[in-house]
C-alpha cells in the first residue's frame, strides 16, 4: 500500500514538473492568459479557473475569451439602456417634468424605458392640452376684440349718418348689439340711398330738359314747355317730340343738299377717269339736266374702256416671244427686258431700253449683293464696319456703272397703236464678268481694304469671283 502511494506521487510529480517545464516553453499562452485576466476582473468580476491541473492553456484561453465576451455584451446591453434612459429624462426634463428614475441606476432595463416612455407620453399629452387650452383662450379674446371693435366701427358709422345707435338705450348681449346695429345701419342706408336715387332722378330730368331746350332753341325755335304748364317727365316727353321733329326737317334739307353734293361729286370723279384714259369728257350744256349729264359721262367712259381693253389685247397679240420667254441667264451672262409706250417712237424706244436697265440694275445689285455678303462671312471681317461698309459702296458703284455702259441691246420690237402711240419692247444682254472685274479692281485699289484684302483675297467666293472674270477676258 505504502509502495503504491509511493509510487502515485511520483507520477504526479512528473506530471506536475512536466506541465511547468511545457509552460515555460510557451510564454506567450502565459501572457496572454494574464492579459484576459486582467480585462476581466476590470468588470469586476473573477475570471474563471482552470477546472483541473490537466486542463490545456488553449481550452482555458477558449473559456476566459468567452467569458470576455459575455461581459462585453453585458456592458454594450447596459450602455445602450443608460443612453435611452439618459434621453428620455433629457426630454422629460425639457418639457418641463422630474422622470421617475432620476438618480437611480437602472436595475429591469424593460421596465425603466417603459416607465419613462409612459411618464414622456404623458407629459406630451399634458403640454398638449395646455397649448389647445391656451389657443382656444387666445381665440376666444380675439373674438371678443373683433366683436368690440366691428360694434365701435358701426356705432361711428351709424352716428356720421345723423342717428343714435339703439345699442346705448337698449343694452343687450355683445353678438345681439352688432346684428342689431348692422341691421339699423343697413335700414339707415337704404333711406339715405334712396333719397339720393331720388334727388340725382330729379337732377338728372332737369339736365335733359335743360339740354333739349337748349338744342331746341339752337336750331332756332321755342321750347312749348316755355308756354306751357305741365310737370317734368310730360315736358320731357314733348320736348324730345318737338326736337324730334324739328331733326327730321332738318336732315330732309340736309339729305338734299349731300345728294346734290354726292352728284357733284360723281359727275368730277368720272370727268377725272375719262381724262386719265386720254378722252376728253363731254360738256354739261350738251345735255337738258344733270342727271342725264351723269348718264352721258357715265356711257363715255364705257366706250372709251372697250377702247383701251382693245388696244390692250391687240398689244398682247404683239408682245414677241423673246420678251415672254426671256433667255437663261448664268454666272457669264444676265438677260433683262422692258417695254414702254408713247406718242413718239424714240421716246418709247428710250423709256423702254431705261425701264430694262432699271431691271439690270436690281438683278446686278442682288447679285453682287450676295457675293460681297459671302466674301465678308468667309474673310471673318464681318465685325470691321468700316471694311465692310467700304465693300458695300464698292459694289453701289459697280451696280451703277452697270445701267451706263457695257450692256448689249439683243431684241427691239416696235408696235403702232391704233390710238396714235407707239409701244416699245426691248431685250438687254449683259456680260456679268465685266461687272465682277470693276469690283475686284475697286477692291485693289481701295485703301480703305489694304488691312483685309490678303483675307479677302483668299476667300473661296472671291476665287471664284476671279475665275469669272478670266472666262470674260479669255486669260
Amino acid at each position: 500500500m505504502k509502495k503504491n502511494l509511493k509510487n502515485l506521487i511520483l507520477v504526479l510529480i512528473f506530471i506536475n514538473f512536466s506541465s511547468l517545464s511545457f509552460s515555460d516553453d510557451h510564454l506567450s499562452d502565459k501572457d496572454l492568459i494574464k492579459n484576459l485576466k486582467e480585462e476581466i476582473s476590470e468588470f469586476n468580476v473573477k475570471p474563471l479557473k482552470k477546472k483541473s491541473i490537466f486542463q490545456k492553456n488553449d481550452e482555458y484561453i477558449k473559456r476566459l475569451r468567452s467569458q470576455l465576451s459575455d461581459l462585453e455584451k453585458e456592458k454594450e446591453k447596459k450602455d445602450k439602456i443608460r443612453a435611452a434612459k439618459a434621453e428620455l429624462e433629457r426630454e422629460i426634463i425639457a418639457l418641463g417634468g422630474r422622470p421617475l428614475t432620476e438618480g437611480k441606476d437602472p436595475v429591469e432595463a424593460d421596465e425603466v424605458i417603459l416607465a419613462l416612455r409612459k411618464q414622456l407620453e404623458e407629459i406630451k399629452a399634458l403640454k398638449a392640452e395646455e397649448k389647445k387650452s391656451k389657443e382656444a383662450a387666445a381665440a376666444l379674446e380675439l373674438e371678443k376684440k373683433q366683436i368690440k371693435k366691428a360694434k365701435n366701427e358701426l356705432i361711428k358709422e351709424i352716428e356720421a349718418l345723423g342717428e343714435k345707435p339703439i345699442t346705448e338705450t337698449n343694452p343687450v348681449d355683445e353678438n345681439e348689439e352688432i346684428i342689431a346695429l348692422r341691421k339699423q345701419l343697413d335700414e339707415i342706408k337704404k333711406t339715405k340711398d334712396k333719397l339720393k336715387a331720388d334727388a340725382e332722378k330729379e337732377e338728372r330730368i332737369d339736365d335733359a330738359k335743360k339740354e333739349l331746350i337748349k338744342e331746341i332753341e339752337a336750331l332756332g325755335e321755342k321750347p312749348i314747355t316755355s308756354t306751357q304748364d305741365i310737370n317734368q317727365d310730360e315736358e320731357i316727353i314733348a320736348l324730345k317730340k318737338q326736337l324730334d321733329e324739328i331733326r327730321a326737317y332738318k336732315e330732309n334739307k340736309k339729305s338734299e343738299q349731300e345728294f346734290q353734293e354726292n352728284r357733284n361729286e360723281l359727275i368730277n370723279k368720272v370727268k377725272n377717269e375719262i381724262i386719265e384714259l386720254g378722252g376728253t369728257p363731254v360738256l354739261e350744256f350738251e345735255v337738258t339736266n344733270q342727271d342725264q349729264y351723269v348718264d352721258a359721262l357715265k356711257k363715255q367712259i364705257e366706250e372709251i374702256k372697250a377702247i383701251k381693253a382693245k388696244e390692250e389685247k391687240e398689244i398682247q397679240q404683239s408682245i414677241p416671244e423673246w420678251f415672254i420667254m426671256l433667255p437663261s441667264g448664268s454666272e457669264e451672262v444676265m438677260f433683262v427686258r422692258g417695254t414702254a409706250i408713247s406718242d413718239d417712237l424714240q421716246l418709247s424706244i428710250d423709256a423702254a431700253t431705261n425701264a430694262g436697265l432699271r431691271e439690270l440694275g436690281k438683278k446686278m445689285n442682288t447679285r453682287l449683293a450676295s457675293k460681297t455678303k459671302e466674301t465678308v462671312r468667309q474673310a471673318n471681317i464681318g465685325e470691321k464696319v468700316t471694311s465692310k461698309t467700304e465693300m458695300n459702296r464698292i459694289s453701289t458703284i459697280v451696280v451703277k456703272e452697270v445701267t451706263v455702259k457695257g450692256y448689249e441691246v439683243v431684241e427691239t420690237k416696235m408696235v403702232s397703236l391704233d390710238n396714235g402711240n407707239y409701244r416699245t419692247f426691248i431685250l438687254l444682254k449683259y456680260p456679268i464678268g465685266l461687272a465682277y472685274k470693276n469690283y475686284i479692281n475697286q477692291l485693289k485699289e481701295s485703301d480703305v481694304l489694304k488691312a483685309d484684302f490678303k483675307k479677302i483675297e483668299n476667300t473661296k467666293a472671291f476665287k471664284e469671283l476671279e475665275l469669272y472674270v478670266s472666262e470674260f477676258s479669255g486669260a
